[in-house]
């Protein structure tokens, strides 16, 4: 009886050491931020016939304009609202996009060229006509939390 009672204790004390390293492996995405979650400014941009993006790639809905040392990592986007102590949370999604592109983005330093992109300050969301454009401001604003993470959306 005794051996039972140890081998059940055994075999409990093993599942339960064993089962942390498993928890730990199914962690919710968030895990593999690269970026702090951030407001950030969205807009869009469209294309000419034939043109091509930084990547090589046709632009096609689903394709982000950021930073170049983010090209190739996914985006999520989201509407957000704030919490009581004035820290943005998620709202809605709005999408899981890829940064394949690159921009340069608002002038802020009144130089006569972009660089809120380039900095990393805001994204451009490729749509394809200026009507989808307008669209997208008026859903989701010139502003949406946004969160940068490995991989490809």
């Amino acid at each position: 009886m005794n051996k039972r009672i140890c081998y059940a204790v055994a075999t409990l004390f093993l599942l339960v050491v064993c089962s942390v390293p498993i928890v730990a492996v199914f962690q919710p995405p968030i895990t593999n931020l690269i970026e702090e979650p951030t407001i950030m400014r969205v807009t869009c941009y469209t294309a000419n016939e034939g043109a091509i993006c930084n990547t090589g790639i046709k632009p096609h809905y689903g394709v982000v304009a950021g930073a170049k040392e983010w090209k190739g990592k996914a985006v999520m986007l989201y509407t957000f609202d704030y919490n009581e102590g004035g820290e943005p949370v998620p709202k809605e999604c709005v999408g899981l996009f890829t940064i394949l592109d690159t921009g340069a983005g608002i002038d802020t330093d009144n130089d006569g060229k972009g660089d809120t992109i380039k900095n990393g300050q805001s994204l451009d969301v490729y749509v394809d006509t200026k009507e989808q454009a307008q669209e997208w401001t008026r859903e989701y604003g010139d502003y949406l939390l946004a969160i940068i993470v490995e991989g490809e959306g």
